[in-house]
């Protein structure tokens, strides 16, 4: 007789939003689960354990599971659990490094087991699974080779080691030893965190031993050194932080200072070519007011082909002159943004956006802008170079 479980299976559902799954004895749940990879993207018809999940077990004595993982008789009702502090898939590879020809995928929420009688004999298969999957996230590197995989630990001393064994028992205290450090670690500061739990395990641990028989044996003190460290590292952090905040800020005002002087260089040589302009005119016409003389000299090619020169001038002028400070101002400010990304180190990028380049990009603007009104004027100033006995003959007539 074929008898299909998925129709039985949706009238056991206990929330609305879930997967739901049904075996009919726990022997079929573990064989189930012994071919499960926890690291692995589901593919098939293999169930997303990152969603709400549901397994009813025919066979089962008591009901256990995590935040988001069910595992029920099939007449069990649905517990009452409380939020979980368990880090997010994207933090957890925001901090840890994965190294596989295959995607990995680091989900504790998925696997976690917080509640329930965790000891029971059906309940270890699935323990183990997760504590290899709460593990993870605990190393600065997974790696997979072949059917297995290494974590990498980078603490006072560098070690590779195997993951787990296929045979090794992990108990329930360890496994809820494991989700308190992993709370802990991923609560503030994980990169801080982390590193005081790896120094002390990578000392502890010896070699041949496994990641999850070292953090068995090993975990508690080393959490409870991390904690007790953790405020003195904070401290140092803070003076380190403050110090590299005061540097940012010199840096801060001498760019600003650099900008600044570049808007009073644009102002200054502004004045100066008007007021040559204003010097060439006065001499120019200065010993010209008889009416007859300055109409020759308005007339004639000697002062056309000069006021054409001076125009010149002004071009030429404000062209170099922009295209220096829009050099110099592009070169400094992407020097500064390089040194501020390899020499801050306590400063989040958030401090460096609000703090330094913020500021520095109203300073650019306000070149930018001073070097419009100052193209603008420049521009006028050409036009009335050039035209100037035009001009002349124009205001003479008023």
């Amino acid at each position: 007789m074929v008898l299909g479980k998925s129709p039985l299976a949706q009238q056991m559902r206990a929330r609305d939003n879930e997967t739901t799954l049904l075996f009919f004895a726990v022997e079929g749940f573990h064989d189930w689960l012994s071919r499960i990879d926890p690291f692995q993207y589901p593919s098939g018809n293999d169930p997303d354990l990152s969603s709400p999940t549901t397994i009813r077990v025919n066979g089962l004595s008591s009901a256990f599971g995590g935040p988001l993982l069910w595992v029920l008789p099939p007449t069990g009702e649905a517990p009452q659990i409380s939020i979980s502090k368990l880090p997010d898939q994207s933090d957890v590879h925001g901090l840890i490094h994965t190294n596989a020809v295959k995607p990995l995928r680091v989900c504790p929420s998925a696997y976690a087991l917080s509640w329930g009688d965790l000891g029971s004999f059906e309940a270890k298969p699935l323990v183990r699974l997760s504590a290899c999957v709460i593990a993870a996230c605990l190393v600065q590197e997974l790696k997979s080779t072949g059917n297995s995989y290494e974590a990498m630990l980078r603490g006072t001393k560098r070690l590779s080691l195997p993951l787990c064994d296929e045979v090794q028992p992990v108990s329930a205290d360890t496994l809820i030893r494991l989700i308190e450090a992993v709370c802990w670690v991923y609560e503030e500061r994980p990169e801080t965190r982390l590193r005081l739990v790896m120094d002390r395990l990578s000392i502890d641990i010896e070699h041949g031993q496994t990641l999850l028989s070292g953090v068995e044996k090993y975990l508690e003190v080393a959490l409870q050194q991390a904690r007790d460290s953790y405020t003195f590292v904070i401290l140092d952090r803070k003076d380190a932080y403050h110090k590299e905040v005061r540097e940012l800020m010199k840096d801060m005002k001498s760019q600003a200072d650099l900008y600044a002087a570049k808007v009073r260089d644009l102002v200054s040589a502004l004045t100066r070519d008007v007021l040559g302009v204003l010097v060439f005119i006065g001499f120019s016409f200065v010993g010209k007011f008889d009416q007859k003389n300055l109409s020759q000299l308005l007339e004639s090619s000697e002062l056309s082909l000069l006021v054409k020169f001076l125009a010149g001038y002004l071009v030429l002028s404000c062209a170099l002159q922009f295209s220096s400070h829009l050099r110099d101002a592009s070169l400094a400010y992407n020097e500064s943004k390089t040194w501020i990304d390899v020499l801050q180190h306590y400063s989040s990028r958030s401090d460096k956006q609000v703090r330094f380049l913020d500021p520095i990009d109203r300073r650019r603007i306000t070149l930018f802008v001073a070097m419009s009104i100052m193209g603008v004027i420049y521009a006028c100033l050409v036009l009335v170079t050039w035209n100037l006995p035009f001009v002349i003959e124009l205001l003479l007539a008023q």
